[in-house]
């Protein structure tokens, strides 16, 4: 209740607020950068999306978090929903129902001005490289020459490298944000969705559609921009086993899936020890490339068309075929191999994975 929240910050000394949860459609946009469409998404039981409208917004004295998508002014919070099941408590969001947050704007720093390019899962390659990063693709110099990113463009390389491509021939000065601290800036610009992936889901159990939405243009606008940029055709490499190496994900029977790889040629390739150069070069030269779901998928961006990938993922997680609708909009061919962890999270190791239908996968 807003009564306990106004005694917490008094013993804390903290500055807690309970806000309305509005959509970004309820406010009219300072300009329409690109309408939105709909189309079937054969990967969600055939249902037609509906893409929002591509937005630019100018905001006044708002208040930001780099690890939180949603903007908040005043009274109210903003914020892009894909459906009723997403869960977006991140950052200073510390709860929220459909109708109400809690935030936390305890010690807020001020910014004068800048254009935001951060938000839910800054950290995360997939989220950077798909969600965000693509916000620059429609930036505009003439709006803000200061771009706002998380500190992880700055701690993480590849993301630096990535940042750094996309800015190279612009005159902006770079602002890293803390994850630990809110930040009101007094002239925000702040464009929403380019593509949409649900977070989080309040209910785990509940498949509530749609859970994602691209728009093909992004897409391949980014293929174009770093492999412009890259792109060295090698010979080397054509068949790729995407090896973890000792992390999360591991098959049981990983031994037994790397000989079967091995008789075929496949090399075994840890994305993790690659550069930014090197990842870009070794998905875009594959022909096959086979392995266990993560964010090193993300790198399917920078295939060439035709290009066959077997994604290995939890059978409880099939409704997330957003990397098969990737596919589909760049022209590769991509299949899911499903195996069975007793309705655990997509962390777990020891799954086994069918040595059969992964061979029957490689020869269609």
């Amino acid at each position: 209740s807003s009564i306990r929240i106004t005694i917490l910050n008094k013993i804390q000394s903290s500055d807690l607020r309970v806000l309305r949860i509005n959509n970004f459609n309820d406010i009219l946009p300072y300009q329409k950068i690109l309408e939105g469409y709909h189309y079937k998404s054969s990967t969600q039981k055939n249902l037609e999306i509906k893409v929002p409208d591509l937005k630019l917004f100018k905001f006044t004295d708002v208040f930001l978090n780099s690890f939180s998508s949603a903007i908040i002014q005043d009274k109210n919070i903003f914020y892009e929903a894909i459906n009723d099941n997403e869960r977006f408590n991140e950052g200073f969001i510390k709860y929220h129902s459909k109708k109400n947050a809690i935030v936390d704007l305890t010690g807020s720093t001020e910014i004068e001005e800048g254009f935001f390019l951060a938000g839910n899962g800054s950290f995360n390659w997939y989220h950077w490289m798909i969600e965000i990063l693509p916000k620059m693709l429609y930036y505009k110099e003439i709006l803000s020459k200061i771009i706002l990113v998380d500190n992880s463009c700055k701690t993480i390389p590849t993301m630096a490298e990535s940042l750094r491509i996309v800015t190279e021939k612009l005159n902006v000065k770079i602002i890293y944000l803390d994850k630990n601290k809110s930040y009101k800036v007094k002239n925000l610009y702040f464009i929403n969705e380019v593509n949409k992936l649900m977070f989080n889901p309040i209910d785990p159990n509940k498949n509530t559609l749609p859970l994602y939405y691209f728009r093909q243009e992004s897409l391949k606008l980014l293929n174009e921009k770093f492999r412009s940029n890259y792109f060295e055709n090698k010979e080397e490499n054509k068949k790729i086993f995407l090896d973890r190496k000792n992390t999360h994900r591991i098959a049981k029977n990983e031994n037994e899936i790397r000989e079967l790889l091995q008789h075929q040629n496949f090399h075994n390739i840890d994305g993790s020890k690659l550069n930014f150069s090197e990842q870009i070069n070794t998905f875009s030269n594959a022909e096959v490339i086979v392995g266990t779901t993560g964010a090193a998928f993300t790198n399917i961006i920078f295939c060439k068309p035709k290009c066959k990938i077997i994604i290995f993922i939890p059978q409880n997680y099939r409704y997330y075929k957003f990397y098969r609708e990737i596919g589909e909009m760049l022209d590769l061919k991509l299949s899911y191999l499903y195996y069975d962890n007793d309705d655990a999270d997509h962390t777990k190791s020891d799954f086994i994975i069918d040595t059969n239908e992964l061979d029957r996968l490689l020869k269609i």
